[in-house]
């Protein structure tokens, strides 16, 4: 029957030869979570360029054609992501968004953003004012091929609605 030293023992010397097996394993596994984020940094960059120019003729290649916006904001799909974004530039024309923090973790997509408009259009239920509105969102992304396949966020509605309404 083994005591603890002994069992201790055998832990303290198998710990070195152990890591030294796992050693180029583990490297390229954050050699992997390090392309993964490089590439989930390019997707992100292009979302926002496609963004700021306000076109959609790049969707197709940044969304999932089954994209779920887990916000209950739109339906699923990259037809209505494309029709919720025309709305968005159609409300707002002049529409620019910042990314100001990111994170990037497997196949997910965090992003801190600001976003920065003149009402032109209807938004969010309230006539054109001409205001010149800014509001922040927390968004999160999961990837799926190299695209944007699921949203989730968080967005100050309140803030906005304040400012459309009060100036």
């Amino acid at each position: 029957m083994l005591n603890r030293r002994t069992v201790f023992a055998a832990a303290a010397f198998a710990a070195p030869a152990t890591f030294a097996l796992l050693r180029p394993a583990l490297a390229d596994a954050g050699a992997c979570a390090t392309d993964q984020s490089a590439a989930n940094a390019a997707l992100l960059e292009r979302y926002v360029a496609a963004a700021n120019a306000h076109d959609t003729s790049s969707f197709g290649d940044i969304f999932t054609d089954t994209y779920l916006q887990r916000s209950g904001r739109s339906p699923p799909g990259l037809a209505a992501q494309i029709e919720n974004a025309q709305r968005f530039f159609a409300a707002l024309p002049d529409l620019h968004l910042v990314i100001e923090d990111r994170i990037f973790g497997g196949d997910r997509i965090v992003a801190r953003c600001t976003y920065t408009g003149t009402q032109s259009g209807k938004f969010l239920g309230v006539e054109p004012t001409g205001k010149q509105i800014k509001f922040g969102t927390i968004d999160i992304w999961r990837v799926e091929g190299g695209k944007l396949a699921e949203h989730w966020d968080q967005v100050d509605f309140a803030g906005i609605l304040k400012q459309l309404r009060e100036g």
